[in-house]
């Protein structure tokens, strides 16, 4: 599947993203990477937090989710969410590459995936792409 390039500026203003992180300096990196972006940063530190979290909020457009999290892992946070909200689209993240992650995450049901180190323009692009094939963004 091709899309286009990415747009020298791109306006999520209206757009929440949820980042599911447990170590502060990748919480941190990934708001900063999507600062240029306008989005709603909302910030969980674990698995079930994150779950909490997307449904209570029903404003939340995506979630960014760290596959080891203390607790409830990112796999199980995503099986759950994806129980009660199928549409939410979920990006996996995660530095353990080598380990058939990605399988794992596309059979808990995450929508894409990112390896860390996670590049800006990278993260920014598979974002876009979701909220392409979701409907959310032209």
């Amino acid at each position: 599947m091709t899309y286009e390039p990415l747009p020298a500026e791109v306006d999520w203003h209206n757009m929440t993203i949820l980042i599911v992180e447990d170590v502060m300096p990748n919480f941190v990196f990934l708001q900063s990477a999507l600062q240029k972006t306008q989005a709603k940063i909302v910030h969980s530190p674990n698995g079930n937090d994150a779950v909490k979290k997307c449904l209570e909020d029903k404003n939340i457009d995506l979630v960014l989710m760290d596959l080891h999290l203390p607790g409830m892992d990112g796999l199980a946070a995503t099986r759950e969410i994806k129980r009660k909200r199928p549409d939410l689209i979920v990006i996996a993240h995660t530095a353990f590459v080598l380990s058939g992650e990605r399988k794992k995450s596309q059979e808990a049901g995450c929508d894409d995936y990112i390896a860390k180190p996670i590049r800006s323009n990278e993260l920014i692009f598979k974002i876009r792409n979701c909220f392409i094939k979701a409907g959310k963004e032209a």
